[in-house]
């Protein structure tokens, strides 16, 4: 395949570490962009699709190609889930109102709708707003209300949502929104070197507190701080590994150890990770799709 200078979407897809967004559904993304990928690739080239075209395969001709498909069957799922993934790719909320449209004859579409939702706003860190109220508005409250029973926690996040808590609040990814603030709280060494204004370091010193209380009383909190800290490392080129191993020093190494046999796999991971940080270790990269 020749993914031309678009870069290659199948390829960079990949978790995004988040409490919706999982495995399952970055494979779903990827098999539909790579399927769509070779569709258009077996597509005769005297299909009026390549008029006035140099007749190679890109990206931006397979997602043109993928609504040509979506608007002459709107059921094409590969189609559909492509679409979806472009629009991922490229940072933004497009693919929610397909699922929204979905949501009428897949239950699970809510699910797929707030973890797209999610995985857009941890990689690229804006907050999905008035899209999914959009969206979540043409499922329409009634329906989120019946969808509480087979969807559960997605159905209750997106009602939470459009009863006016915050993303991060209505995902349960509060503590969250508050390490990634707290990780960036300057040093004592780099306010000694830059300009801060009084207001900012008050600010700063508030979040630390409230960070540190949060990793005191709750196991959960470990692993959105990891997470955290891993979105800085991976979207924004950061450096914050001198701040977590603070944070994670409250803790303490005995309490870590004791969670990490009383907790799933999904939180025990992420515990063994935080105890490789105190030892010195950087952060694992995420699994790439």
């Amino acid at each position: 395949m020749n993914s031309g200078d678009h870069g290659s979407p199948g390829d960079r897809l990949a978790r995004a570490g988040g409490v919706f967004e999982d495995d399952a559904l970055i494979d779903q993304l990827n098999r539909a962009l790579w399927s769509m990928w070779s569709r258009l690739e077996r597509l005769p080239r005297s299909d009026v699709f390549w008029s006035h075209t140099n007749h190679r395969t890109t990206w931006c001709k397979v997602e043109d190609f993928a609504r040509r498909c979506v608007d002459r069957n709107p059921s094409d799922e590969t189609a559909r889930w492509a679409l979806v993934g472009l629009s991922m790719h490229a940072g933004s909320f497009g693919g929610l109102q397909l699922f929204a449209e979905d949501a009428a004859a897949r239950d699970e579409a809510v699910h797929d709708l707030i973890a797209v939702a999610e995985w857009v706003w941890l990689e690229v860190g804006v907050d999905p707003g008035t899209c999914l109220e959009q969206a979540l508005l043409r499922v329409g409250p009634p329906a989120l209300r019946l969808l509480t029973q087979s969807v559960g926690r997605a159905a209750i996040a997106a009602s939470g949502f459009l009863a006016g808590k915050s993303f991060a609040e209505a995902i349960g990814r509060r503590q969250w929104d508050l390490f990634v603030h707290a990780l960036v709280v300057p040093t004592p060494e780099q306010r000694a070197s830059s300009v801060v204004s009084e207001a900012l370091l008050v600010a700063g010193e508030q979040r630390l507190a409230a960070a540190r209380e949060c990793l005191n009383y709750d196991a959960s909190a470990v692993v959105d701080l990891l997470d955290a800290a891993q979105w800085w490392a991976a979207n924004r080129g950061t450096d914050v590994m001198c701040r977590l191993r603070e944070l994670l020093e409250v803790v303490s190494r005995d309490s870590l150890e004791r969670l990490v046999g009383d907790q799933g796999d999904e939180v025990s991971a992420p515990l063994r990770t935080a105890l490789l940080v105190l030892d010195g270790h950087g952060l694992p990269l995420r699994r790439e799709l």
